[in-house]
């Protein structure tokens, strides 16, 4: 295209027109953003944001619930204790709970007005709490613990209000499938972070671990994969905040750099994981898909 360019301009020019370089740029972006934005990859993304709405609140709901089953039993065990856990803690991570079945349930029953302004709610008051509660000066190491907190709940609400009929994304992934890997993910970390035999490692592991394995069924798919990168913003900081949390505690708290090791393998092992079940899966689409001779008539 060069060579045609040149061959075609006036004497003594060097280099192409301006405008001929941005025609040839604007027909490169054509071509390559053709599929893209085309019509079908409109409708997988439509698709991938009702799978998205779905499962978003299930991911809320996986990653507080053994904390909240944790608290709840040392508060029925030992009753409050000032300065480690008090009632309303207890009853903060009850509301918590029973917030985000009832936002699964709505979803489930397509009522999406009211499960995003349910989720709105508790966002708005868990942001307001932490930030009255706490002595932030908005310094930037402050301000980003912050913002990771508070980025999967106001991921599910924008989720649940730009969403039209979530209740197809069900039908989609299966009702059966979603609450199988949704037992199967709750059941492990429930186990790993409430048996008193479960070490700090496993714990940070397991998570992302099975997240990845999740993610590499579903990159499969063009929906899937639009389903992760919609719901990259719901899982990815619950990891980060884990991770941060336990290396800065290892470092500052304890002057050890056990933690940062640790958050290493973890960072290291994920995407092992999920490159791992992605070549999996592959293999196996492959096998099951018939011969090419079958194809032919």
């Amino acid at each position: 295209m060069l060579g045609v360019l040149m061959a075609a301009a006036e004497p003594g020019r060097r280099r192409p027109h301006p405008q001929d370089v941005a025609d040839l740029i604007g027909g490169a972006a054509a071509i390559r953003l053709r599929r893209p934005i085309s019509p079908q990859s409109w409708m997988w993304w439509r698709d991938a944001a009702r799978v998205a709405a779905v499962l978003g609140p299930l991911v809320l709901l996986i990653q507080q619930f053994p904390a909240a089953v944790r608290d709840i039993g040392m508060y029925v065990q030992r009753g409050p204790e000032p300065g480690v856990l008090s009632t309303g803690d207890v009853v903060e991570q009850t509301l918590r709970l029973l917030v985000y079945v009832a936002v699964m349930v709505l979803v489930w029953h397509d009522h999406r007005w009211i499960a995003a302004g349910l989720a709105w709610a508790w966002t708005t008051w868990f942001g307001a709490d932490m930030i009255i509660s706490s002595s932030y000066s908005w310094r930037f190491s402050e301000l980003l613990p912050l913002g990771l907190l508070l980025l999967p709940y106001v991921a599910v609400a924008v989720l649940l209000t730009g969403t039209t009929r979530p209740q197809l994304g069900v039908q989609r992934v299966g009702r059966r499938r979603i609450l199988i890997w949704f037992a199967i993910v709750l059941g492990a970390i429930t186990t790993i972070q409430l048996w008193p035999a479960g070490g700090l490692l496993s714990g940070m592991l397991v998570p992302p671990c099975l997240a990845a394995i999740i993610c590499g069924l579903a990159a499969r798919s063009p929906r899937g994969r639009r389903s992760m990168v919609l719901l990259a913003p719901v899982f990815l900081p619950i990891v980060l905040m884990g991770v941060l949390f336990v290396a800065t505690w290892s470092w500052w708290a304890e002057g050890s750099s056990t933690g940062i090791t640790q958050g290493i393998v973890v960072m290291c092992a994920a995407p092992a994981v999920f490159v791992i079940t992605v070549y999996l899966a592959g293999r196996r689409q492959a096998a099951s898909a018939p011969p090419r001779e079958a194809a032919r008539p």
